[in-house]
C-alpha cells in the first residue's frame, strides 16, 4: 500500500521539464514585470471594452465583438502578442525557450493535430449558424470570410494567450511560488481579463451585458476550467505547441460564424 501511493505521488508530482531546467534569465524582475503586466492587461480590456461600445470598427461589418478592430487587431494582436514578443527577445530570450520538449517527430505532429481537432470539435454545436448563413454571401466573400476567421484566431488567441499565460506568466511564477500557486494565480488572471469585455459588450452564450452574474457563469467559469487544464498541461509536459493547437480550434467555428454576420 505504502509503495503504492508513493507511486502514485510520484506520477502526480511528476513534470517532463522541472521549472528549473527552464532558461529563465531574471525570475524575480521578470515576474513582478509579467504580473504587472496581466493585471494592466485586465484593465485595457475594460478600455477596449469601452471603445468597441461607443466606437465600433467591425472587420467585414462582422457581428461579433471578438471581430472588431479594437479588440482583434490592437488589444489582441498588438497588446497581447506584439508587446509581449517584443518584450521577451529584448530580453535575450529565443522562441526555443518555450519549447524544451520539442523534437519534429510523427508523435509531435499528431499531438498537435489531435489538439487541434479536439479544440476545434467543442464547439461544432455551432456549425449549423455557418451552413445557415454561407447562402447570402458571394463564393470570393464566403472564400475571404473563411480565411480569415481561420488564421485571425492563432494569431490573436492561440499563439498570443498561451504564449504569454502559460509560456512566460506561468513558469515565472511556478518558480517564485510553486507549481499549484501558478496554475490557480494564472487561471485566474487569464479568467479576470475576459471579463470586461463580456460585461459591456456580450449577449447570448457568454452572457448579457450589465449582468455581472450571466457574465461569470457563461464566460468566467468555463474560461477558468480551460486555464486550469491548460495549466496543468503546461505544468507537466512543458509542450506549448498542442495548447496553441487546441486553443486555436476552440476559437475558429465562432470566429467565423462572428464574420458571416451571426449573432448568437
Amino acid at each position: 500500500m505504502t509503495i503504492a501511493l508513493k507511486r502514485i505521488s510520484e506520477w502526480i508530482r511528476w513534470q517532463r521539464v522541472p521549472v528549473r531546467g527552464l532558461r529563465i534569465l531574471q525570475p524575480k524582475r521578470e515576474t513582478i514585470v509579467v504580473v504587472s503586466y496581466a493585471v494592466f492587461y485586465v484593465l485595457a480590456a475594460g478600455i477596449c471594452g469601452w471603445l468597441v461600445k461607443h466606437y465600433p470598427q467591425p472587420l467585414l461589418g462582422s457581428a461579433g465583438f471578438t471581430e472588431d478592430a479594437w479588440y482583434a487587431l490592437l488589444f489582441k494582436i498588438g497588446l497581447l502578442l506584439v508587446v509581449p514578443a517584443a518584450w521577451f527577445l529584448r530580453q535575450g530570450y529565443r522562441i526555443t525557450d518555450l519549447l524544451p520538449t520539442w523534437k519534429f517527430e510523427f508523435r509531435s505532429v499528431v499531438s498537435i493535430v489531435l489538439s487541434f481537432l479536439a479544440g476545434l470539435s467543442l464547439n461544432l454545436g455551432r456549425i449549423h449558424f455557418i451552413t445557415e448563413a454561407a447562402g447570402g454571401f458571394s463564393t470570393a466573400d464566403l472564400i475571404a470570410r473563411f480565411g480569415i476567421g481561420i488564421v485571425l484566431p492563432l494569431f490573436m488567441a492561440g499563439i498570443p494567450e498561451e504564449f504569454v499565460y502559460r509560456g512566460i506568466l506561468q513558469t515565472r511564477l511556478e518558480l517564485q511560488f510553486g507549481r499549484i500557486f501558478a496554475i490557480l494565480t494564472t487561471a485566474l488572471l487569464f479568467t479576470c481579463w475576459h471579463l470586461p469585455t463580456r460585461f459591456l459588450l456580450a449577449r447570448g452564450v457568454e452572457g448579457s451585458a450589465g449582468d455581472f452574474g450571466s457574465v461569470l457563469m457563461g464566460t468566467g467559469i468555463p474560461v477558468f476550467v480551460v486555464g486550469l487544464i491548460f495549466g496543468l498541461s503546461w505544468d507537466r509536459y512543458r509542450s506549448i505547441l498542442p495548447l496553441i493547437a487546441a486553443h486555436w480550434g476552440i476559437d475558429i467555428i465562432p470566429q467565423i460564424v462572428g464574420f458571416l454576420g451571426v449573432r448568437y
